[in-house]
């Protein structure tokens, strides 16, 4: 990072939609950008959400006797 950036922001500007933004300068140029950072866990977290998912559309397919494949779509 110390070779992007003069600086960055300590607190996020921003919440993103899996992170947070900061605002940061660029070393060449001086140029305020925004700098997308994900969020730490949140990979695992979107994993276990779609493992459960999984179960559930499972767990439909059972209980409602269904002739198609739910899980595909997760």
């Amino acid at each position: 990072m110390e070779q992007l950036f003069t600086e960055i922001s300590p607190q996020p500007i921003a919440a993103a939609s899996l992170g947070q933004v900061y605002q940061a300068r660029l070393i060449p140029n001086g140029k305020l950008v925004a700098v997308k950072v994900q969020r730490p866990g949140v990979r695992v977290a979107m994993e276990f959400d779609l493992f459960i998912l999984r179960k559930l559309t499972d767990f439909a397919k059972t209980l409602l006797k269904l002739n198609t494949d739910l899980t595909e779509c997760c």
